[in-house]
């Protein structure tokens, strides 16, 4: 195997390259630790010459002890420990690059069942490559002294880097992990890779292999989807492998949403979620939104689109008030107004939504409830919905001052509910 130091010295961003020599120093220095290596994502994207971000490092021997040893030279605090042999060093202000270090013990992963969590056992740097998802992810640089930039490429990962290919390491590793079926497109288009005939097969077969996936696996592989520079490539790719239709019969992306993505005029997540989701029927939503059992941003989002869908008509009406304007979209989670701006027709309706998107929605009575109560009002629900009345008055026009504000309140209000004062 190649060696690749003057990759590790000299063409590694200097945070890295500070990262690498304390791991050659330390490795040196642990009796329990056997051998040190960086690997998977950022051994990858040396080799192609693209900046890696966080680091990944695989122990032989006490992970634990060297991870402690390592977030201590760097001024990091204790590293947090996972149940599978993984420590995680949090840099915060330590480093302009990399923000976070994981430090695994090698280690053999079983999978009791398919898409279940896996069971570990440590074990050699060879077995730990191997349990990775593709094979460009599966190589380790030796950062120990003794074998310094000592490439360890099992699976012949550098040969697919060469062939510009993403290939799976085994027949079963979609059942073992259905995730891996996202992560293929992600890194494929990323990359600007093609996807191995065979892995491809692959993934139509493991297709079904979805339903076992949680809805928060589910929601953490479709964020990291939408958050990649290159999503709308990765949505067309995802839904002409049948990814989308996976996760839920309905789940489709119109042209026009990914020409808005596209265009990049928002990156908010919020707003590519209802992007994502916009034009979906009231019963497509609420399938998608029940499969990604999401909190309440993601059901109220996806929900969102056919609700607003059902209520816009009636804004295409000339003689609609401000008021009624508010009334119909106050319920309504801004990020699926937005998407209606962006992808839906150009209709009045449109103008409305901007209106309240960019007015009518921060526009407020000048009067308060402490006003009201002063004035005379006991105190109770009505004042709230006094205030709302008062609202609705200020944005038609009919009130215009704080004084007509609170003539308006008493007005509406029998001679009983008024203390005398």
């Amino acid at each position: 195997m190649p060696n690749l130091a003057q990759l590790l010295s000299t063409k590694s961003p200097v945070e890295h390259q500070q990262i690498f020599n304390l791991c050659r120093e330390l490795s040196e220095t642990i009796a329990q630790v056997e051998s040190v290596y960086v690997v998977g994502g950022v051994v990858r994207d040396l080799i192609l010459g693209r900046e890696p971000v966080d680091a990944d490092i695989s122990v032989v021997g006490d992970a634990g002890a060297f991870s402690g040893a390592l977030a201590g030279r760097l001024g990091a605090a204790r590293p947090t420990e996972s149940e599978f042999l993984t420590f995680k060093i949090t840099l915060g202000n330590t480093s302009e690059g990399a923000t976070s270090i994981d430090v695994v013990t090698a280690r053999a992963e079983t999978y009791p069942e398919p898409a279940a969590l896996p069971d570990v056992v440590p074990s050699s740097i060879k077995d730990d490559l191997e349990r990775r998802d593709f094979t460009v992810n599966s190589m380790g640089i030796s950062l120990s002294d003794s074998d310094w930039g000592n490439l360890v490429d099992p699976m012949n990962g550098l040969g697919d880097i060469m062939r510009k290919r993403i290939r799976v390491l085994h027949d079963a590793s979609f059942a073992d992990d259905p995730t891996r079926l996202f992560r293929a497109v992600r890194y494929a288009v990323r990359l600007d890779f093609s996807i191995d005939s065979t892995t491809k097969s692959l993934i139509d077969d493991s297709l079904g292999k979805v339903d076992r996936l949680s809805g928060a696996r589910l929601r953490n592989e479709f964020e990291l989807m939408l958050g990649e520079p290159k999503r709308v490539e990765i949505l067309h790719e995802a839904e002409d492998l049948g990814l989308l239709a996976a996760i839920s019969p309905g789940l489709r992306i119109g042209s026009r949403s990914l020409e808005v993505m596209e265009s990049g005029a928002s990156t908010r997540f919020e707003d590519l979620l209802a992007l994502s989701t916009f034009g979906l029927t009231q019963d497509e939503a609420e399938q998608v939104a029940k499969r990604f059992d999401g909190p309440e941003m993601w059901t109220k989002t996806i929900r969102g689109n056919p609700e607003l869908a059902d209520l816009v008509a009636v804004l295409d009406r000339s003689d609609i008030r401000r008021s009624e304007v508010a009334e119909i979209l106050d319920s309504v989670p801004l990020q699926s107004i937005r998407a209606y701006i962006a992808a839906g027709p150009p209709l009045p309706r449109r103008d409305r939504m901007i209106e309240y998107i960019d007015k009518i929605r921060f526009e407020r009575p000048e009067i308060t409830g402490d006003d009201l109560i002063a004035a005379g009002i006991e105190e109770g629900p009505v004042i709230g919905q006094l205030i709302d009345i008062v609202r609705r008055a200020r944005l038609d026009g009919q009130v215009k001052t704080k004084q007509e504000e609170l003539d308006l309140a008493k007005s509406r209000l029998p001679g009983f509910l008024i203390n005398p004062s």
